[in-house]
C-alpha cells in the first residue's frame, strides 16, 4: 500500500507520527488507551504523548503541549472534551498536522449548542482534515495500526482480509470487529466516520478504493451528507470492481428518531435510499450479518453466472432446508444430469444413495474425505449447476477437518462459488472455512442473501 496516494489521506490510514492530546498514564481511563494500543500491536513510527502534567508515560517521553512537540505529527488523536478540544485543534492546525481525529461526543447530536460547537471545531481545523467528532477512530489491519481508544477495537484475532467497514456508529465498528473476529472474516480496514464534521463515508471510500487489499467495503449509514460526492465514490468503486454492501438504518420510524440523537443526522425516506442504492448498484443489506456475509462471498468465490444450485448433505432435513430457503430466492436445484450422476455413484454404492435427485444425500455413509472431495469436484464439473452448497451435519462437527478440509482443497481452483452451510452451532468450523477463503454460513438465510446479492451484482455488471 506504500505507492498509494489515498486520495490525500494517506497520513490517517499509515501515519508514520502520532501525537495523542491529553494522553493518560493511567490505563483505566480512556485517555490512556492509544498510546497502549499502539505500543501493544507493534506500531513502528513516533509517539508523541502530551501531557503538561507527566514527563513520561510506559517509558515514552511526553510533552507540555502541542505546540512544543519535536515535529509535525501526521495524526493527532484529541482526548479531550469539547470545551478543551477546540483549541488543541487549533494548536494541531498551526504545526501543520495532517488530520485530528476527535473522539469526545458533546457536539451536534446534542443539539443546537452541540452543533454551534461542531462548527467552531472545523474552523478551528482550517485546512486541516479532521475525523469526528464522537468517533471512535480507526483501525488498519492490513498494517495493524489502531487510531483509538475504544476496547471495541482491541479484540483478540484480529485479521486482516479484504473488507473494508465504515460506519458512522463507533459501537457498529467495534460489534462488526468482534463478529468478523468469531466467524474468522478478515478485514482489511475500520473507520468510523461519527458526526462527519469534515471528513464523511464517501471520502473514506475514495481514499481505499485504489487499496489492492480492499476487495469489498461495508457500509453502515444513517443518513447521506453529501449525495453528489457519494455518488463519485461509489462510482470510483464500480470502475474498480469493488462491491459495496450497504446497511441503511432507519426503516422505521423508531430507528430514524434514534438516529437524531445518535450522530445528530437526518434519516430521510427510506425509500429514496431503496431507489438510491438500486440506482448506483449498491447491494443493500437486508440483515445485519449481510454486512460480513454477503462481502465474503465477493472477495472470495467466483462468479455466479447463473441460479442452479448442486447441494450435497450428509443430513436430509438440512438439504430440504436449504433447498426450501434458497427455492424461496428464486435458486433452482435440478437433479444431477447423466455424466455426473455416474460420477457420484462410483463414489457410494451402499444401499439408500440415490444419485437421481438433489439434495444429494451422500448419508452417514458418505462421511469420508474422499467422498465429499469427490462429490463436490463432480457438481463443480457438471453443466448443470452454477455453485455448490456443502451442508455440515451435526455428524461433522466432532470432525472439522472431515468436513471443512475437502472444501479448503478445491476451493482455490473452483471456477464455481462453493459455499457451506453449518447445521448444528459450529462456529469452530465456520471460523476454519472463513480463514481459508472458503464462506461459510450459520443460517440458511444467509446462504440465499449472499448467493442472491452475488447474482444480481454479476447479472447488472
Amino acid at each position: 500500500m506504500s505507492s498509494l496516494k489515498f486520495n490525500g489521506l494517506r497520513k490517517l490510514f499509515e501515519p508514520k507520527t502520532i501525537a495523542i492530546i491529553g494522553a493518560s498514564a493511567d490505563l483505566s481511563k480512556t485517555a490512556g488507551r492509544p498510546l497502549h494500543y499502539l505500543k501493544k500491536h507493534g506500531f513502528s513510527g513516533k509517539i508523541w504523548p502530551v501531557n503538561p502534567n507527566r514527563s513520561e508515560i510506559d517509558g515514552v517521553r511526553c510533552f507540555p503541549s502541542t505546540r512544543e512537540l519535536p515535529g509535525t505529527p501526521d495524526v493527532g488523536i484529541v482526548m479531550l472534551g469539547p470545551d478543551r478540544a477546540r483549541n488543541a485543534v487549533e494548536d494541531l492546525s498551526d504545526i501543520g498536522a495532517g488530520i485530528a481525529i476527535v473522539m469526545a461526543s458533546g457536539y451536534a447530536e446534542t443539539g443546537p449548542h452541540g452543533a454551534e460547537l461542531q462548527t467552531e471545531l472545523v474552523n478551528k481545523a482550517k485546512k486541516m482534515r479532521l475525523l469526528g467528532p464522537n468517533t471512535i477512530g480507526t483501525l488498519n489491519l492490513t498494517n495493524n495500526i489502531t487510531l483509538s481508544a475504544s476496547g471495541a477495537l482491541d479484540v483478540p484475532d484480529r485479521l486482516p482480509g479484504k473488507i473494508a467497514i465504515i460506519s458512522q456508529s463507533g459501537g457498529i465498528l467495534g460489534s462488526l470487529l468482534s463478529r468478523a473476529s468469531e466467524k474468522g472474516i478478515g478485514l482489511s480496514h475500520l473507520v468510523a466516520t461519527g458526526n462527519e464534521a469534515d471528513l464523511d463515508v464517501a471520502d473514506i471510500m475514495l481514499a481505499l478504493g485504489d487499496d489492492p487489499e480492499t476487495g469489498a467495503f461495508s457500509l453502515y449509514l444513517e443518513t447521506i451528507r453529501n449525495k453528489t460526492k457519494f455518488e463519485k465514490a461509489v462510482k470510483k468503486l464500480e470502475k474498480l470492481g469493488k462491491t459495496i454492501v450497504a446497511y441503511k438504518v432507519g426503516r422505521s420510524e423508531a430507528g430514524m428518531k434514534s438516529i437524531a440523537s445518535h450522530t445528530g443526522a437526518l434519516a430521510g425516506s427510506d425509500d429514496i435510499y431503496t431507489g438510491f442504492f438500486k440506482q448506483t448498484g449498491i447491494i443493500r443489506a437486508q440483515y445485519y450479518t449481510d454486512l460480513l456475509e454477503v462481502p465474503m462471498l465477493f472477495v472470495s468465490a467466483a462468479p455466479l453466472k447463473g441460479k442452479r444450485l448442486g447441494i450435497l448433505t450428509t443430513t436430509g432435513g438440512a438439504g430440504g432446508l436449504i433447498a426450501d430457503v434458497c427455492g424461496n430466492a428464486g435458486f433452482k436445484t435440478p437433479a444431477p444430469d447423466k455424466t455426473t450422476a455416474a460420477k457420484l455413484e462410483k463414489l457410494l454404492s451402499h444401499a439408500g444413495f440415490s444419485a437421481r435427485r438433489n439434495p444429494i444425500d451422500l448419508t452417514l455413509a458418505g462421511l469420508k474425505p474422499d467422498i465429499i472431495r469427490g462429490a463436490i469436484q463432480a457438481l463443480l464439473d457438471s453443466p448443470t449447476y452454477d455453485a455448490v452448497v456443502s451442508i455440515v451435519g451435526s455428524s461433522g462437527v466432532g470432525q472439522p477437518g472431515l468436513v471443512a478440509d475437502p472444501v479448503i482443497e478445491i476451493a482455490p481452483q473452483a471456477t464455481k462459488p462453493i459455499i457451506v452451510y453449518t447445521s448444528p452451532a459450529a462456529p469452530g468450523i465456520i471460523n476454519r472455512l472463513n480463514k481459508n477463503n472458503v464462506p461459510a454460513f450459520d443460517t440458511p438465510e444467509a446462504c440465499a442473501s449472499a448467493l442472491s446479492a452475488l447474482y444480481m451484482d454479476r447479472k447488472a455488471h
